[in-house]
């Protein structure tokens, strides 16, 4: 594997490559056609919005002709790869799991002769199996949310694999859009939503509860408001996820990621397997027994955690940022886009300035001051939005597609897999509202058995 050098020109953005010129787009036309590019995806509104900006971003600025096929299991059944150029797995699949990317689909993307790129996050989990994946099917080049030196170790074993490190996310430019609420009129001084994950994600994962729960603990003493949960019935999507952030004049944050590789899958499975067995559960959860996590750290990784840093910036700060919300988060490098105190409050990870957080929020002209620095330096810089990821895409692409037999273009062909596999881009999935349940599990059943085609045809003849 060979690390993709950077391009000339700007100098690189902190902890992450440098783009292509981002005046690419304004230049005469007249060289190389665009390439007919298949982005195969798992699209889903009702979800996390982040994943539907990602998708979207390449439609809406790739100067390639990028369609959408948003489908699960056998996803190429009845696609004729040899129309594209190049193909991407999005990581809204699991290129390691059957289910996600079928066997019929693997074979047919190892026999494509054109360019093969894939974009996976979550790194720490199926990392044999992913890289099995990835020689199996003749993977040109992953999109990283690694930086070069820790790519290497994961990824410097498959043969002829490049790899481009980018962002677990970008700015939402629908997000800059909306109309800060005055920090007087917010409802809430500091809110967050967190979620339990499996001891096995160590530290790191234990971190994304323990902000919470500490600051939820320590608010009272300092008279603050809070609505900090995190259970998955507490969780908001779509418009409800903005609403919340805008009526917050401060948002919890820590890095994402895990602390922990799983390479085999061994430490989940046996993390998982023996917590499930052991624990003693009661009709009141808070009188239910379950095995601490220093029981299972010590039984089954220990000596595991920080091998491989994955720490990062998670696309939620861009979200409260955009929003014009303050960030109030443990210290941590964020990707090199995070300055402390200038955009956003430190808090120690025992939490022993807290006396000093809480200052900060009952001066209004401070709290503003540090969400205007964030707002104007990162919400409103374009080497933050996706535009930038995208230029970088293209440069990449194209590049792994040079000297490659060009797709096979047909306009009728084209129309037809347009008719098979409609794709209707939600342009500001923030804006959503998140379907009841019967919907939400209606339409997962239709994915799952694949029953995506005759559902079409039956609203076509209505």
């Amino acid at each position: 594997m060979k690390d993709t050098p950077d391009q000339p020109g700007r100098p690189p953005l902190p902890g992450h490559d440098a783009s292509p010129d981002p005046a690419a787009k304004d230049r005469p036309t007249g060289g190389p056609r665009p390439l007919r590019i298949l982005l195969a995806c798992n699209y889903d509104a009702a979800n996390a919005a982040t994943v539907c900006d990602h998708i979207n971003a390449f439609v809406r600025y790739s100067r390639h002709e990028v369609r959408v096929l948003s489908k699960v299991g056998e996803i190429f059944d009845g696609v004729t790869l040899s129309a594209f150029d190049a193909v991407v797995i999005h990581y809204s699949l699991f290129l390691a799991m059957e289910s996600f990317v079928g066997p019929r689909s693997r074979r047919a993307l190892a026999a494509f002769r054109g360019a093969k790129a894939v974009f996976i996050q979550d790194e720490y989990r199926f990392v044999n199996a992913t890289l099995d994946a990835l020689e199996a099917c003749g993977v040109d080049l992953v999109f990283t949310c690694l930086g070069p030196a820790e790519a290497e170790r994961i990824y410097g074993g498959v043969a002829g694999l490049r790899t481009q490190q980018v962002l677990t996310g970008y700015v939402p430019h629908w997000l800059t859009h909306y109309p800060p609420i005055p920090l007087s009129a917010r409802k809430t001084v500091v809110g967050y939503r967190g979620r339990t994950y499996p001891a096995w994600h160590g530290e790191q994962g234990r971190e994304k509860i323990r902000i919470g729960k500490l600051f939820k603990r320590d608010a009272p003493r300092f008279g603050l408001s809070t609505d900090i949960a995190w259970s998955e019935r507490s969780r908001l999507y779509g418009r409800d996820w903005v609403n919340f952030i805008r009526n917050c004049q401060a948002v919890l944050a820590v890095e994402s990621g895990a602390s922990v590789f799983d390479f085999d899958g061994a430490v989940a499975a046996r993390t998982e397997s023996f917590a499930a067995l052991v624990e003693r559960p009661h009709p009141i959860p808070a009188l239910a027994r379950k095995p601490s996590y220093e029981m299972l750290r010590d039984r089954f990784f220990a000596g595991r955690e920080d091998q491989i840093d994955i720490a990062q910036i998670s696309p939620r700060v861009f979200e409260a940022i955009a929003l014009r919300t303050l960030i109030i988060a443990y210290p941590g490098r964020y990707s090199g886009v995070l300055e402390p105190w200038r955009h956003y409050v430190p808090l120690d990870k025992d939490h022993g300035n807290m006396a000093q957080v809480a200052a900060v929020l009952r001066d209004p002209e401070r709290v503003a001051e540090i969400i205007t620095n964030a707002y104007a330096e990162i919400a409103l810089n374009p080497a933050y939005g996706y535009g930038t990821m995208i230029d970088l895409f293209d440069a990449r692409i194209t590049e792994a597609a040079a000297g490659r037999p060009p797709a096979a273009t047909d306009d009728r062909a084209d129309a037809r897999f347009r008719r098979a596999f409609p794709f209707k881009l939600i342009d500001n999935p923030h804006d959503v509202r998140r379907p009841h349940l019967v919907r939400r599990l209606a339409a997962a059943a239709i994915r799952r058995l694949e029953l995506g085609g005759l559902a079409r045809r039956l609203r076509r003849r209505r």
